[in-house]
């Protein structure tokens, strides 16, 4: 299906990369094509003017749909109102959903209708505050021009989702005469700009997402809405950029279960690149990964007494260890070093051929067993036994 997709991006009709220049003579009508690796995840179009910022933005994940907002700007440049419509490119794909955000000095009120429902929120946020929607690139350089029209080299905003109760604290700080970075959920996005604080480019590699962000003279967003459609009809729906697995296995008479999230390779460099050396990794994606065994496990000289924990790795280039930890339920950012059980040594291996879905196996060996972990190029191993 990402085969499809690039195709849709290599046609020179639909879209064309703007420079710099080029970039400030049209003004403020531009595009943006967002991808993870080698797929395209999203396309947008946006209009801005001095009293309103206007998009269409066509969206392949989690299923094919396309989002309209039209937000209106006070004399200071941020919003006073903004409205969102997203609709679905196939039927029973998904529910159609408006949203409406109305901020005032001190608060947003929100309201969200999907279907036959709707839900109404007060959040508390100052103005400034800035919506999030469908992977939209224009609302980061909304906050960027907010920042900018603010002055400093750091200033805060909230950002506002429809589905949350809070706003979340974010910031925009600048690292340069053309590039800042815009908080997101506490890892930073990188984003070039130029003289008027106009997004040119996003690095998200850092941030949970991975995605990066393109500037473009224009997009057509319904074409690529058609592919994006065509091919979820021929293939089905996308699903979660790294849908959850679950494996179980029985080893030495001990019931082991591991419940992970599995990215994928997506023509990216994994170890070394999506996965830094010589920082703790939540071992798969989004909500951290979740181990349980019912008997004491022994890996060397190390004792895993029966029970539930959240599994950490720690690679680098020449060895890689799995930390077990004590905590569960959390999200896969949530790392606390504290509670720490165990750090075991993990073997390593080149593969002939890549793994393109993160994998973890469990499979019996010798008297024991041995926990397998393979994404692209490399496998790494944990022999273990059950404790009699």
């Amino acid at each position: 299906m990402g085969g499809i997709v690039r195709s849709v991006v290599a046609l020179g009709s639909l879209l064309n990369t703007v420079p710099a220049a080029s970039a400030q003579a049209r003004g403020d009508i531009a595009g943006f094509i967002i991808t993870l690796g080698d797929d395209t995840l999203a396309v947008e179009q946006y209009r801005r003017s001095a009293d309103a910022l206007e998009s269409e933005i066509a969206v392949r994940v989690p299923s094919a749909r396309r989002a309209h907002f039209l937000a209106a700007l006070d004399a200071s440049g941020r919003m006073t109102r903004f409205d969102l419509t997203i609709r679905p490119l196939n039927q029973n794909s998904a529910s159609p959903a408006q949203g409406t955000i109305v901020f005032g000095r001190d608060s947003a009120d929100l309201t969200l209708t999907l279907g036959d429902s709707t839900r109404a929120l007060r959040i508390a946020t100052p103005l400034g505050a800035v919506p999030l929607s469908a992977f939209s690139a224009s609302l980061v350089e909304q906050a960027i021009m907010q920042a900018r029209r603010a002055g400093g080299d750091s200033v805060t905003f909230d950002w506002l989702g429809f589905g949350s109760p809070e706003a979340a604290p974010s910031y925009v700080v600048k690292r340069g005469k053309d590039s800042v970075a815009v908080g997101f959920f506490g890892d930073p996005l990188y984003a070039r700009v130029d003289r008027r604080g106009r997004l040119l480019g996003l690095d998200g590699r850092e941030t949970t997402q991975k995605v990066v962000v393109s500037r473009v003279h224009d997009v057509n967003v319904g074409a690529f809405a058609t592919a994006f459609a065509r091919a979820e009809m021929a293939h089905g729906a996308p699903g979660q950029l790294s849908p959850r697995d679950t494996v179980w296995a029985e080893v030495g008479g001990a019931h082991l279960r591991v419940d992970y999230g599995r990215p994928w390779k997506r023509g990216r460099e994994i170890f070394g690149g999506v996965v830094p050396w010589r920082r703790v990794w939540r071992t798969g994606a989004n909500a951290a990964t979740q181990f349980t065994t019912d008997r004491d496990l022994r890996a060397g000289n190390d004792v895993i007494p029966a029970g539930s924990y959240t599994l950490w790795m720690l690679p680098d280039s020449a060895s890689a260890k799995l930390i077990v930890n004590r905590q569960t339920g959390q999200w896969g950012t949530d790392y606390d070093s504290s509670r720490d059980l165990v750090r075991l040594d993990l073997s390593c291996d080149t593969l002939a051929r890549p793994v393109e879905n993160f994998t973890i196996a469990i499979a019996p060996r010798d008297s024991g067993g041995v926990m397998t972990l393979s994404w692209g190029e490399r496998a790494f191993e944990l022999p273990f036994t059950v404790k009699r």
